[in-house]
């Protein structure tokens, strides 16, 4: 489904009209709408009044229009309006958004403008820019790149509501604060911080050090830009110092703070601390702020390990290896749904001589309550990579899993299959996502010749391990999970794979170094 592209017809004859369709122009557009709004879209060297009849007339899915007692006088709106009543006169499902801001008396096609459902006027503007986005179908108020992390975190996501709770008693007892989620690799973190994305509509971000997304300059871009988007903050660009420590943010979540409602809140979501590049930076990790205004709250996630974080606000630590029980029975839950919903699954557990709830108790038992296990496993039963196992003989837990594929991918074997250990280290060592070219071609750097064909053949036997994403139409990879890197860190991996992780690191550094000097592309095809 397309965005929808909004028309915003107002005045400039009053600020208060001019700054509103301003800041429902950012706002919008951060929520994924496009927008149509004079003179911003105004092409160079195009009439305004060309432009303004294609904008209504051809451009826009949506027009809305800010009414107040300014805009029903100014010929430009009224005539912008009656363009609206012509276009919906050909096309009924062109939508109308009138936006009354006071008593307006009667006016030029108030009549037509009577037909439709208004959108309420708010003084809050947050309040406001929900309303408005709820009229277009808008729902979600974060970025499209982070949107789709949300949707592929919580894919077949169960449960969980102990912590939804814990975080609602926290919200409500506290005027601001710090709740923070901790536990092992792959027992669901960064799944549950995406649902409460998704449920409240967080500004977030994700550190994902697989993927260098992991440090602070990309933390406070990321945020600050979608706390003035979210607000209408008066900010055309950051200002040069807003990635170098926590000021500026700390100046928005202020300015953010005095725009929300009596019962409003603002959560800013923080996935994976533990993955965060510290580098240089002295203080509290990602400059975490020590105090907060009320009503601003930061939901964070990380692994139980000691980080650089000092506070005087409230803060609570939900660790959810102390919910043993809970996480079992979500465990459970998430294995009887994937194998109700399986016809492969249901023919191995036939061939098994199992009973469907038998497996739930025994895979849940073998999965040691981690849901990175289970979302490996089942798919690899569904493969037959279990073939003639009894359940009892499959790995324990996520790490014996890693090891087991490992071996089971022949990496162990002798000789050793050094083209292969060496691409799939490619993968862990690499700062952003690779393409298939490049990986070959870092390979041909230090072994005999490999194909791009060859390539691919390691990619699809590790493809669940594997994350694709298209960028500017090349297919890149990157490793899924921090755990599985992990495991390739593991000293007694890399002894047994025969690797020189630095000698590896400075390849891909020499080759994306080549890249921007004007080698070979790195198309990907």
């Amino acid at each position: 489904m397309k965005p929808p592209t909004v028309f915003i017809s107002h005045t400039t004859r009053d600020n208060r009209d001019h700054d509103l369709a301003q800041r429902l122009s950012l706002g919008l557009q951060e929520r994924g709408a496009h927008v149509w709004i004079a003179p911003d879209s105004l092409p160079s060297g195009k009439e305004w009044k060309e432009a303004l009849v294609a904008g209504v007339m051809e451009e826009c899915t949506h027009f809305l229009v800010i009414l107040s007692a300014a805009s029903v006088r100014s010929k430009w709106v009224l005539n912008e309006i009656q363009l609206a009543r012509r276009r919906y006169g050909k096309e009924p499902k062109f939508r109308i958004m009138p936006l009354p801001t006071g008593t307006l008396g009667t006016f030029q096609n108030h009549d037509f403008l009577a037909k439709f459902q208004s959108v309420p006027f708010r003084q809050d503007f947050h309040a406001q820019l929900d309303a408005v986005a709820e009229a277009t179908q808008l729902r979600l108020s974060v970025p499209a790149n982070v949107r789709a992390m949300v949707a592929e975190k919580i894919r077949d996501f169960v449960g969980r509501e102990y912590v939804f709770d814990a975080f609602a008693s926290f919200l409500n007892k506290n005027a601001n604060g710090y709740f923070i989620i901790e536990g092992d690799p792959g027992v669901g973190k960064s799944a549950i911080l995406a649902k409460m994305v998704e449920r409240r509509g967080c500004i977030a971000h994700f550190n994902v050090r697989v993927q260098g997304m992991n440090t602070a300059p990309q933390y406070l871009a990321s945020v600050c830009v979608q706390i003035i988007a979210r607000f209408g903050l008066k900010y055309t660009t950051l200002p040069a110092e807003a990635t170098q420590n926590g000021a500026f943010l700390s100046k928005l979540l202020d300015e953010a703070a005095a725009q929300l409602g009596r019962t409003e809140k603002l959560i800013v979501a923080v996935d994976a601390l533990d993955e965060v590049d510290m580098g240089a930076q002295q203080g509290n990790i990602l400059f975490l702020p020590s105090a907060l205004p009320d009503k601003v709250y930061f939901l964070l996630t990380r692994r139980q390990t000691p980080l650089p974080f000092v506070v005087i606000a409230p803060q609570m630590v939900f660790d959810l290896m102390q919910h043993r029980n809970e996480g079992k029975r979500d465990i459970q839950t998430y294995i009887r749904q994937q194998t109700s919903q399986r016809p492969k699954l249901k023919e191995w557990l036939q061939a098994q001589r199992v009973d469907a709830e038998a497996f739930v108790l025994q895979l849940g038992t073998l999965s040691q309550d981690n849901f990175m296990y289970v979302r490996y496993v089942l798919p690899d039963i569904e493969r037959g990579a279990y073939a003639g196992l009894q359940i009892s003989q499959l790995p324990l837990g996520l790490e014996n899993y890693y090891a087991d594929h490992w071996r089971r991918m022949g990496m162990t074997a002798k000789p050793l299959p050094r083209t292969k250990i060496r691409i799939v280290y490619i993968l862990a060592e690499a700062k952003r996502p690779v393409s298939r070219r490049l990986i070959a071609r870092i390979s041909n750097s230090v072994e005999l010749p490999v194909d791009e064909l060859a390539v691919q053949e390691v990619l699809d036997e590790w493809d669940q391990f594997l994350r694709e994403q298209a960028d500017e139409g090349v297919i890149k990879y990157s490793i899924y999970h921090t755990s599985f890197q992990d495991f390739l860190h593991r000293q007694d991996v890399v002894q047994a794979a025969g690797v020189t992780l630095k000698g590896i690191g400075s390849l891909i550094a020499d080759n994306i170094w080549d890249d921007l000097q004007g080698g070979a592309k790195d198309d990907g095809k």
